[in-house]
């Protein structure tokens, strides 16, 4: 099959590389459609971003795969151990996958505490991802696709997952101020599950005239250029008190478009005395922090977890994230703007999704492989 193979940083080409078998307990799924991630793009330019040793280690070992672990297809394979029961994954089935899984073996997994595993796997960054035509997973993070949902939404789930991650982290109470600084994909995903959860005052800071109007249609009352005066306009929204919960989804390597760790001392300025704060960007391993501001006011500095499975006993965020969509709550078609086609415009889609702004771009681009036959 083909595949992206990364040969150095800011080095990568689709290569032809050997098919995937499932082994016990595991799927082989064909890719119908792939985006690549803000922090994966950071990570293939060697952005000195979490995993960044990681990555540097393997590819010190010789070329390597990496990335791809937001995607959809449809289950090719299963291997031994795999049910056939009612509700169990199939050869057909139209799938996506959460893209952590615990290991199973370790002492919190035993004391059924897998978000506290010290050594889970990451799809794509672990191991070999959906950067390419097949790609193997644990069968138990395989998530089934509704009827009504396609593989373009299917395979933008995953951020909307996250963004529900961080609401639960945050505790979002009915009627508080939110502010959320940014307005790309993470940015307008956590504007739409405040108004979603009944929150107050929804304020969303951005760039790009485009990103700040889709924050308005997701349900923004205050939508302020990046600009403003932002510390100044939060104050007057809510009588000088400051805002309950500040979503950060802009700070990141300026280099992918985004703002360094300026919108962290942001979000100290305008969060008010003991609120909270949740750190949704990839921020570099060595980031300043205001730290004595926080201390100070008695702000909670919060980081979801890694990996957005588990939410609820007997539910997922990803199938939360999948009846949102469809129903119609949450549109994530209009955050796609760029659809490309087949595995070898996997380096163009990684282009343009590093630089949006420079594409014209809102969200990640997509690559479609397969046609699964419907979409939405």
């Amino acid at each position: 099959m083909r595949a992206l193979v990364m040969r150095g940083f800011g080095d990568v080409a689709v290569e032809e590389v050997p098919d995937p078998v499932a082994g016990p307990g595991e799927v082989v799924i064909d890719v119908a459609c792939v985006q690549p991630s803000v922090t994966e793009c950071m990570l293939l330019a060697g952005e000195p971003v979490a995993m960044h040793g990681v990555l540097a280690a393997r590819l010190a070992a010789g070329p390597t795969r990496f990335g791809g672990h937001e995607f959809a297809g449809v289950v090719r394979s299963v291997g031994g151990s795999v049910g056939t029961g009612a509700g169990d994954v199939k050869p057909g089935d139209r799938v996506t996958a959460v893209e952590t899984a615990a290991c199973g073996r370790c002492a919190a997994c035993r004391r059924d505490r897998p978000d506290a595993c010290p050594a889970p796997s990451v799809l794509g960054f672990s191991g070999p991802g959906a950067f390419a035509e097949r790609v193997v997973v644990p069968a138990k993070t395989v998530v089934p696709v509704p009827a009504g949902v396609g593989a373009s939404a299917a395979a933008a789930v995953q951020p909307l997952a996250g963004a529900i991650h961080g609401h639960a982290l945050a505790d979002v109470r009915p009627g508080e101020t939110v502010l959320v600084l940014g307005a790309g994909v993470m940015g307008v995903l956590h504007v739409r599950l405040a108004r979603l959860g009944g929150a107050g005052t929804v304020i969303v800071t951005g760039r790009s005239p485009a990103k700040l109007d889709l924050a308005r249609r997701a349900g923004a009352d205050l939508v302020l250029t990046a600009d403003a005066d932002v510390e100044a306009a939060v104050r007057e929204a809510t009588d000088g008190i400051g805002a309950d919960v500040v979503f950060e989804t802009a700070g990141g390597a300026p280099g992918a478009g985004l703002s360094g760790t300026s919108t962290l001392d942001l979000a100290a300025r305008c969060v008010r005395r003991g609120g909270r704060i949740v750190v949704v960007s990839v921020l570099p391993d060595r980031s300043p922090a205001p730290l004595g501001l926080l201390r100070e006011r008695a702000v909670a500095l919060l980081h979801p977890r890694s990996g957005a499975g588990g939410y609820a006993p007997g539910a997922s965020a990803f199938d939360h994230a999948l009846r949102l969509v469809r129903r119609g709550d949450v549109d994530l078609g209009a955050l796609v703007t760029h659809r490309l086609q087949g595995v070898e415009a996997l380096p163009e889609a990684l282009a343009i999704t590093r630089d949006k702004s420079a594409h014209g771009a809102l969200g990640p681009a997509q690559v479609d492989l397969l046609d699964w036959g419907q979409d939405a």
